[in-house]
C-alpha cells in the first residue's frame, strides 16, 4: 500500500465542492482508514497556507504541505523549503505580459499573502467580478487585497513565490492563454510556466509540484514507489510523469491532461480500490 498520497486540491480532495464541509465526506472517510494504516497525506496546491491550515483542522490530523506549486513545503508542521523569484527578471515579466495583452487579473502570491495588481478599467471589473466569486467560495475562499504599491512592493523584497496571469473568461481567451504560455516559455527559461485553461500559472525555474514533492520524499526517507499522486489540471502534470506508475488522474480533466496520467478516477476517494484491492473497499 502506498505510504504517501500526494494529492492536489481544486478539482481533486475538494471535488465536488462542499462549500460548508470542505472535504467531501466519503473522501474524509477513505483518508481516515489511510490514516489509521499509517499513511501519510501531503497536499501538492496551488494554493497558500490559509487553505492548507483548515485542512488539518477538518481531518483532524497531521497534513504536509506543498503550497504554490513547490514554491514552499511544510512538513511536520516546520517550513523545510522555500523558492523566490529574482526581482529583476520578475518585474521584466509582469510589464511585458500586462503590457502585451492587458490580462483581466493578475495574483502575486508572496510569503505572506496573495495581492492582487490594478493598472486598468478592465483590471477593476475583472476585480469586482473576483469579489463577487470569493463572496461564493464559503469555506474555501482565500483572503488577499488589491493594491498595485503592495503588489511591487512584495517583488521587491524578494518573496515573491507564484504568479498567476487570468486572461478572461472566453474561448478566444483560453486559446492566448495556451499561445501566451508556450511563447513566455521560451522567452523566459528561468521561470516555469503552466497552462490551466484561461489562466496561466508562473513559478520560479525548477519549482514545480514534482521537484517539491521529490524534496519531501527525500525528507522523510520514502521511495517514489510508495507515493501515489492524484491531480486535475495541467500543473499536476510534472507529478503524473515524474510517478508515472501511481498516476491518477480525475476524469473531469482535459483531455491532454488525463493523457499523462497512468489512471482515471472519479473521486479521490476510488482510491480506496487501488489501495485495497482485496477488499471490498465501496464506502456505504
Amino acid at each position: 500500500m502506498a505510504k504517501v498520497i500526494a494529492t492536489d486540491l481544486d478539482g481533486t480532495l475538494f471535488y465536488p465542492k462542499s462549500r460548508i464541509h470542505m472535504i467531501p465526506k466519503k473522501n474524509r472517510r477513505f483518508l481516515e482508514r489511510f490514516f489509521a494504516d499509517g499513511g501519510h497525506l501531503v497536499v501538492v496546491t496551488s494554493r497558500h497556507r490559509h487553505s492548507t491550515d483548515k485542512i488539518a483542522q477538518i481531518l483532524d490530523h497531521r497534513v504536509d504541505v506543498i503550497g504554490l506549486n513547490g514554491a514552499f513545503i511544510e512538513c511536520d508542521g516546520k517550513t523545510i523549503h522555500e523558492q523566490f523569484f529574482e526581482p529583476q527578471a520578475l518585474t521584466k515579466l509582469v510589464h511585458e505580459v500586462c503590457d502585451s495583452i492587458s490580462p483581466a487579473l493578475v495574483m502575486l502570491s508572496s510569503k505572506r499573502y496573495p495581492v492582487i495588481r490594478l493598472k486598468s478599467q478592465q483590471q477593476l471589473l475583472a476585480r469586482i467580478m473576483y469579489s463577487i466569486y470569493q463572496k461564493t467560495e464559503g469555506i474555501y475562499r482565500e483572503p488577499d487585497c488589491a493594491s498595485d504599491h503592495l503588489f511591487y512592493q512584495e517583488i521587491e523584497r524578494g518573496e515573491a513565490m507564484k504568479l498567476m496571469v487570468f486572461i478572461g473568461v472566453s474561448q478566444k481567451a483560453q486559446h492566448l492563454a495556451k499561445v501566451l504560455t508556450e511563447k513566455l516559455q521560451n522567452e523566459y527559461p528561468q521561470f516555469e510556466f503552466a497552462w490551466l485553461n484561461q489562466l496561466i500559472e508562473i513559478t520560479p525555474k525548477g519549482c514545480n509540484k514534482a521537484n517539491a514533492l521529490s524534496i519531501y520524499l527525500d525528507k522523510l526517507g520514502i521511495s517514489g514507489d510508495n507515493v501515489t499522486v492524484v491531480g486535475d489540471s495541467g500543473n499536476d502534470v510534472p507529478m503524473f510523469r515524474l510517478f508515472h506508475e501511481h498516476s491518477y488522474c480525475m476524469a473531469h480533466a482535459p483531455v491532454s491532461v488525463k493523457a499523462e496520467a497512468t489512471h482515471v478516477i472519479r473521486r479521490v476517494y476510488d482510491l480506496e480500490d487501488s489501495l485495497y484491492p482485496s477488499e471490498d473497499s465501496n464506502p456505504s
